[in-house]
């Protein structure tokens, strides 16, 4: 199915290696959306007459849930209709998160339906009826199976090639309606041998099938419309690459936001503070570059002077990555600096980074802790202690 699925794309869509341009990845979505509803009409008036012909309330519910994801598909064409569109001066980072609010869309259309079907079951069981299937007909549903999995696999093979939650969503419709027919033939079988309560017991596993579905789609839309933490590897390419940069002597709260396929980066950066400001506009300029082409992104970098020049700046630097590597809920610190603030009075101010797991009662004493160490060290000195916020990102201290 995959080699088949790119000779489609290949053949069908121009430009069809350029997966992050917004507009192609609307042809991606208007194939898989077109081609889903010419085949779902199809097989809904084909398990519909044969549901109406049998009397299988499971069959007809079957049949509508084939109609409904129809409507999912003409969702999938809208939101990728929708999310090429460019920026404008309502929404200035794009449109591209109309991907996720799709998804969102095609999982409560599920769960509604699939509520329904319970209602409907639930009233087979109380009323059984006799069902009388032939053999060609139940040849005729396997045939419907095969179908809708092929359907399913194209597009998932979609999905995969632009890595779309949406055509994921829509596979996962696609294979709910696959396993569904399933067990409306187990039904369809049953009742020819008296079990007639197994067609509305079909129903119920069914309606309960595109509840979980439904729910499983729902928690992949939602994640990056609330905003999802970004991967350990793009965090660690991130620093790898403004480590490279001439000029940087370190990195921390590294942030990611997401809007659809338009990814804006944040970070700070550690410089001397005895470097010209013209400088220290070039190394920031050089790492939003790197940065920017290497991983796609739009970058914004801010600049965090360290006082190395200062005779014990070594002396304390050493002695708080002591303190931080003898607890393991600290992950790193940084933005070191020795300020006099009077006459050989200095402040000591610098800030750490905490493990994700950590409440606001364990914070309050991480830095007390941090402060009485300090003070036993260097009590001629003042210390100040500052935490990073939870969604920026640091790599763990060596």
């Amino acid at each position: 199915m995959r080699k088949f699925t790119h000779w489609i794309v290949s053949t069908t869509i121009k430009d069809y290696r350029r997966i992050n341009d917004l507009k192609v990845r609307a042809r991606y979505g208007l194939l898989e959306g077109w081609v889903s509803i010419v085949i779902n009409v199809l097989l809904f008036f084909i398990k519909g007459a044969l549901g109406l012909a049998t009397t299988s309330i499971s069959l007809i519910a079957d049949a509508i849930h084939t109609l409904a994801d129809t409507a999912t598909s003409i969702v999938v064409i809208i939101g990728f209709k929708i999310a090429k569109k460019p920026s404008d001066k309502e929404h200035p980072f794009g449109h591209g998160r109309m991907e996720a609010i799709a998804t969102l869309i095609i999982a409560v259309l599920l769960m509604v339906v699939g509520v329904e079907f319970i209602k409907s079951s639930i009233d087979r069981i109380i009323h059984p009826t006799s069902i009388s299937a032939s053999w060609l007909v139940l040849t005729i549903i396997i045939i419907t199976i095969i179908i809708k999995e092929l359907l399913a696999l194209f597009a998932r093979e979609l999905g995969i090639m632009i890595n779309s939650k949406t055509l994921r969503a829509d596979f996962l419709h696609h294979r709910s309606d696959v396993i569904a027919t399933a067990l409306v033939v187990v039904a369809l079988i049953s009742s020819r041998y008296g079990y007639t309560r197994i067609d509305g017991v079909a129903g119920i596993l069914v309606a309960l099938l595109i509840i979980y579905f439904g729910y499983s789609i729902l928690k992949e839309s939602v994640t990056p419309l609330l905003g999802e933490a970004p991967s350990k590897e793009i965090i660690q390419k991130i620093e790898k690459i403004a480590k490279s940069c001439k000029g940087v002597y370190g990195i921390h709260d590294v942030i990611v936001h997401h809007y659809g396929q338009e990814r804006l980066v944040s970070l700070h950066i550690e410089v001397s503070d005895d470097e010209t400001p013209a400088k220290l506009h070039d190394i920031s300029e050089d790492v939003e570059l790197k940065i920017g082409e290497e991983t796609n992104s739009t970058v914004v970098v801010h600049l965090d002077p360290l006082t190395k020049s200062h005779e014990r700046y070594s002396e304390i630097d050493s002695a708080i990555q002591k303190m931080v590597l003898e607890d393991n809920r600290i992950i790193s610190h940084h933005d070191l600096r020795i300020v006099e603030c009077e006459k050989r009075v200095f402040n000591v101010i610098f800030e750490i980074a905490l493990d994700e797991s950590v409440d606001e009662q364990e914070e309050y004493d991480i830095k007390q802790l941090l402060q009485e160490k300090f003070k036993a060290s260097f009590p001629e000195m003042r210390i100040v202690v500052k935490s990073d916020p939870k969604f920026a990102y640091n790599i763990k201290s060596a």
